[in-house]
This record gives C-alpha cells, sequence and structure tokens, in this order.
C-alpha cells in the first residue's frame, strides 16, 4: 500500500511512482515486463500501460531518462530521490484528482459549474473523487482529524507543500498579495528565515488566504489557540490582515492569532517574546518529564544548566507536536531506524521514552509512522546536542603495537573516525580500559583484547564495530540495573 499522499493522485499516476520508488529501492535501471508484473503483482494490461507512460515522460522531459520497448523491458537510468519529486511535482499538474481537492478545498479553477465545464466531469464523478479522496486520507493517516477549520487548513498546507513545494508556484491568484503578506510577516516579527522556510511559511499563507476569499472560512474564538496577546506586533499584524485582507477587526483578531501561533510553532524563539500557547503547561510538563529522565539516565544533575541548548530543541520539538499543524509524511524506512538502535544504545533508550512520553498525550494523538519520525527527530537531537562525553556508554580504547607509534597514531586516528561509536582513545592502560588494540595479545594484560595483523582488514574493522556495540549495550544494561 502507498504511504503517504500519493494516495491522492489519480489511480493510474500511483502506479508510476510505485515503479520508480522501486527502482530506487532496489538499486535497478532496468526490468522486463514480465519482472515488473510479477514484483508489483499487477497485470500484464498495467504493467505495459505503466511502462509506456513513463516512456512518453522521459521522451517528453530532460529530468528523466526512461525508456520502452515492450521486448527489452523498461529502462530508469539514474532514479534518484530527486527523479522522484520531479515525477512527483509533473504529475501532480496532471492529476483531476488534485484538481478536485484543490478546487472544492480552495476554490482554485472557479466555481464548480466553471470547473466541471472546464475539465468535462460530471458533478457526480466530481463529488465521487472528493468521497475516494477523505478515505484514503482515513486510510492512510488514520490519526489526523479534520474536525475544525484550523486542521482542515493544516493537512491542505502539507499537501499541496508535498506535491507542488519543488515546482513552480500554484497559487497564481493572489500572488502578490501572497507576496506582501509574507514581507510584512518577515519584517514584522524579524524573521531570518531559510529558502526552505520561507516556502513553507508562503503555503501556510496561501492556504490561509485562499480559505478567507475563496471558501469564505473565517476563524472564530474557539479556533484560538493563544492567550490574548497585547504586544505590538500583534496589533499590527491585525490592522494588516483587516486592510489588506478585507476582514473585520474580529476576524483579523482571529486571523492574526493563528499567524502567532504558526510562528511560535516553527520559531520558539519568539515564544518568550510573546503570547504564550494555551498549552505552554502541557509543553513544559512534557519537556520536564524527558528531561528528568535523561538526567536520571545519565547521572546528571541539571540539563537545562549543562546543556542550554539541548533544552530549547527538545522543547522546539515538543510545541510542534503538540499543535496542530504537526504532520509528518517523510518516510524513514525500518533499515536506519534499526542501525539507530543498535548503533547507539543508550541514546535509544532515551529516545525511545520521549516518544512514550508524549505518546501519552491524546491531543492530538500520533500515527506509528509519526512516532517513528518523531523518534528519529529525538534521537538526532540526543546525538548532536548532547556531548558524547556525557554518555556513560563511552568505549574506551588503547591502541599499541609492536610496529611502532607512527602506525600506532594512524589505527588511533581511524579509530577517531568511528564517530558514532562514541570511542574514547587513551594512551595506557588501566582499569577504566574497555579494549586493548595489539598486533599481539599480551597475556599479563587483564583487560579484554582484540589482536590483529598488520594492517587491519575491512573484516576487522566490522569485527571491531560489532564488539563495541556489544560492549556499549552490557554498559547500558549494567546502568539501567
Amino acid at each position: 500500500m502507498f504511504r503517504g499522499f500519493y494516495s491522492l493522485l489519480d489511480i493510474d499516476q500511483q502506479l508510476l511512482v510505485r515503479i520508480v520508488m522501486f527502482f530506487y529501492r532496489h538499486n535497478i535501471s532496468h526490468i522486463t515486463t514480465t519482472e515488473l508484473r510479477m514484483q508489483l503483482n499487477i497485470s500484464t494490461y498495467q504493467a505495459n500501460f505503466a511502462c509506456q507512460q513513463l516512456h512518453e515522460i522521459g521522451a517528453g522531459d530532460d529530468h528523466f531518462d526512461f525508456t520502452y520497448d515492450k521486448e527489452a523491458g523498461l529502462t530508469l537510468a539514474g532514479v534518484t530521490t530527486q527523479t522522484i519529486e520531479f515525477l512527483t511535482v509533473l504529475l501532480a499538474k496532471k492529476s483531476l484528482t488534485l484538481k478536485v481537492l484543490l478546487n472544492g478545498s480552495l476554490g482554485i479553477g472557479g466555481s464548480r459549474a466553471n470547473f466541471l465545464k472546464n475539465y468535462g466531469v460530471s458533478q457526480s464523478t466530481y463529488y465521487r473523487i472528493r468521497h475516494k479522496m477523505s478515505e484514503n486520507i482515513k486510510v492512510d493517516f488514520p490519526i489526523v482529524q479534520i474536525s475544525n477549520e484550523i486542521e482542515a487548513r493544516a493537512i491542505l498546507q502539507h499537501i499541496t507543500f508535498f506535491f507542488f513545494a519543488s515546482g513552480e508556484f500554484p497559487f497564481n491568484e493572489y500572488r502578490e498579495q501572497i507576496t506582501d503578506t509574507l514581507n510584512f510577516v518577515t519584517r514584522n516579527w524579524n524573521l531570518d528565515l531559510t529558502n526552505s522556510e520561507r516556502k513553507e511559511v508562503t503555503y501556510f499563507m496561501a492556504v490561509q488566504l485562499f480559505r478567507i476569499k475563496n471558501r469564505r472560512k473565517i476563524l472564530t474564538a474557539k479556533d484560538d489557540l493563544l492567550l490574548p496577546p497585547t504586544d505590538l506586533k500583534f496589533q499590527r499584524a491585525q490592522k494588516y490582515l483587516q486592510k489588506n485582507w478585507e476582514l473585520t477587526e474580529e476576524q483579523a483578531y482571529h486571523e492574526a492569532m493563528i499567524f502567532n501561533t504558526y510562528l511560535i510553532v516553527y520559531d520558539d524563539s519568539l515564544h518568550n517574546k510573546q503570547a504564550l500557547l494555551k498549552r505552554d503547561p502541557e509543553i513544559e510538563q512534557l519537556t520536564e518529564q524527558q528531561l528528568h529522565f535523561t538526567e536520571a539516565q545519565l547521572h546528571i544533575k541539571d540539563c537545562r544548566r549543562e546543556f542550554p541548548e539541548f533544552y530549547c530543541y527538545l522543547r522546539k520539538i515538543n510545541v510542534k507536536s503538540l499543535s496542530p499543524f504537526f504532520f509528518i509524511n517523510t518516510y524513514i524506512d525500518a533499515a536506519t531506524i534499526s542501525g539507530l538502535k543498535h548503533s547507539y544504545p543508550l541514546i535509544n533508550v532515551l529516545a525511545s521514552h520521549f516518544v512514550k512520553l508524549r505518546r501519552k498525550i491524546q491531543d492530538p494523538q500520533i500515527s506509528e509512522t509519526s512516532s517513528l519520525q518523531l523518534y528519529y527527530h529525538y534521537s538526532l537531537l540526543l546525538l548532536t546536542a548532547i556531548p558524547n562525553s556525557a554518555y556513560n556508554d563511552q568505549i574506551h580504547i588503547v591502541a599499541d603495537f609492536s610496529t611502532g607509534r607512527i602506525f600506532t597514531r594512524y589505527i588511533q586516528q581511524q579509530l577517531k573516525k568511528m564517530t558514532e561509536a562514541n570511542i574514547v582513545i587513551d594512551t595506557k592502560l588501566d582499569n577504566g580500559t574497555d579494549l586493548y588494540l595489539s598486533d599481539k595479545y599480551d597475556v599479563s594484560v587483564k583487560n579484554d583484547q582484540i589482536t590483529w595483523n598488520c594492517p587491519p582488514t575491512s573484516q576487522d574493522w566490522n569485527a571491531l564495530k560489532s564488539v563495541v556495540i556489544q560492549k556499549r549495550m552490557q554498559k547500558n544494561k549494567e546502568v539501567q540495573n
């Protein structure tokens, strides 16, 4: 089954993406039609038709090196994630399903009557497509709720960004107004946006504007996620929206609220300078629980004081995960997660518990897929914001080779490159030495030893990594016990 928003493409387009992803994941460039049919469990007609479509795409676009011969089979040369991204944009532009979505939700394509006429679609087909889309979202994202206007806007932002962000901006209507608003927001809140952040904020604004202008969906007091703001930046934003988006004072107030909330969620440095999120106590409680667990595991007295960057970014992740805007549609494969758990056992303990604490909070719920992504984000934070020396699973190695100090120094330098192993290189043996590495076994040394010939082979290095991981896991068990 497809993961993510690809299920919102037309049926025949979904198969094209499946095929290209199959090539990418299996690192192949050619397959016969028979093999393709068997691997993807599709009919001969489906296989031939899809291959012909890919051939036509390759012939008409320089981004793709796709060719198909009925006898020889399908050749997709140089497939990368960028290939998949380009294909996604190309298919999205042609997708009737997405056109119906954009028309029904954002009014793109004019009135429904004009849309049906322009695309030659009957009203029954139009509603059948909309119903199917709704069902697909429920199946692929069972946790996602669309019970209010903010949640509807959030999912629409994610969908449009997913399909169109790698291509030209699709919202030609109100383009100038969106650009002007982005410039105002950037100045008003003194934002220093990267190119990716600027693009994401642009899609957020576009969805807000189209919902208001074309669908007359206006936020009300029940949608406010902040305590009443009193700062001048918020007041300026309210006045700007009232004037330039043609809203009443009350409407502009609630729309400015969602702008302010969104910016806090994606730039938590603004948090202390502006109104507090209504859920701030929950965010603080979750963060405190995670900090206490970290302190207990690492035998640290005060995480906030010793690792202030870790605290700030941990809180930022939690702010996002407890907001209506939290949604992860990327896919981290099982091998990546397994590798993390295997290579960093202590970080795995911490990140897994962080996710467990977050999942105890029911609103908003997070799916299994999003939980894995959240685990990945927590793991990366633990890897980058807490120094290796803080983890009690460091492995102390002494390297000492009879071939001389130059060779010993070379081995030490190679060991330092094993950054994922959390190794400490010592020069002398003591009771804290975990491994003694040499070309000669020493019966007088009581520490564990690994004996290598000179120079060590790739098998030697792989064996060392396995031993290091085993020792780290053993240390973690001892600490936990």
